[in-house]
């Protein structure tokens, strides 16, 4: 009679590890994600996991998804930064020669994580970056970059007033967002579907919990953001003279003549601005403020402000 741990090891399915594997945790994305709700609370899970993960290293799987939105770019690369900061390493699998490794590069997602010279980035892409908020000329080229990709017609002066808008996201990175793990962007000129796409991600303290801490802490993060993208609202009202509380009201204007997108996703709360407005409450909480920008292109029309 064969003793227990002979029947015991027969009973048992075999499972072959590589070294290290123990210390690995793969997260698959799905086939496609789109800018929509159901994409948002996958990602802000994802970034759960990932900090919340025993293991040390993350892989990030998209060997299964054949569409990233462009949208999505800035969040996806900030994840490799958080994970740093929790002491994990993150990799990004992607399909040899898919077009979804392609875009990566031509976004400059790969060659920056990857701390390689910019050189795949294609002229469509404002590179995904880790903006310094100490480096005031380098937030005003990329802001440059953007407006020159913008496929709209702008007078002087909504150039200007847009140019505003878009510095003042980033300033309040800066400013209030106590964005301890970086502030990152990127966008892309999709020539094929005819729309710019870019996007700012902070992990700061999020529009919501810096609203309820500044202004009122009983209100829902659905209020405190509605109170955010109010003409002339801010939590600092006048920095050195300068008005604020303009850039997301103004972008949502913008937004509205345009048939574009605005997104934002906040702490616990998601919205988006096409042809209406939408809030919902995320499943679980994200770090910090992603904002991001869809504009249509449009030659048929001039854009200037009231």
């Amino acid at each position: 009679m064969k003793n227990l741990l002979l029947q015991l090891l027969e009973l048992t399915p075999y499972i072959l590890y590589r070294k290290g594997d123990f210390m690995k945790e793969t997260i698959f994305f799905p086939f496609s994600l789109n800018n929509n709700l159901e994409s948002y609370n996958f990602l802000s899970m994802v970034q759960n996991k990932l900090i919340d993960s025993s293991k040390s290293e993350i892989i990030l799987d998209f060997t299964k998804c054949t569409f990233c939105h462009a949208i999505f770019t800035s969040y996806i690369g900030a994840l490799s930064y958080i994970g740093k900061a929790f002491g994990k390493t993150v990799t990004y699998r992607t399909i040899n020669g898919s077009k979804l490794q392609e875009y990566f590069y031509n976004s400059g997602l790969y060659d920056h994580i990857m701390h390689q010279p910019n050189t795949r980035s294609n002229k469509n892409a404002i590179p995904f970056t880790s903006i310094d908020l100490k480096d005031d000329s380098g937030i005003i080229e990329y802001i440059d970059n953007i407006l020159e990709l913008a496929p709209i017609q702008l007078t002087e002066q909504g150039h200007e007033v847009l140019f505003k808008n878009i510095y003042e996201i980033f300033n309040n990175s800066v400013d209030h967002s106590r964005a301890n793990h970086g502030v990152y962007a990127c966008g892309h000129w999709m020539p094929q579907k005819k729309y710019l796409s870019f996007s700012v991600y902070d992990t700061g303290i999020g529009i919501p919990a810096l609203i309820k801490e500044k202004i009122d802490k009983t209100m829902s993060s659905e209020s405190a953001l509605q109170w955010a993208l109010k003409r002339g609202n801010s939590t600092q009202q006048l920095v050195l003279g300068t008005p604020r509380g303009l850039g997301l009201s103004d972008l949502q204007d913008l937004i509205r003549l345009n048939d574009g997108d605005l997104t934002i996703f906040s702490n616990d709360v998601y919205y988006q601005y096409n042809n209406g407005v939408n809030f919902k409450h995320l499943n679980v909480p994200t770090i910090g403020t992603f904002i991001g920008i869809k504009i249509i292109a449009d030659y048929n029309h001039i854009y200037t402000t009231k």
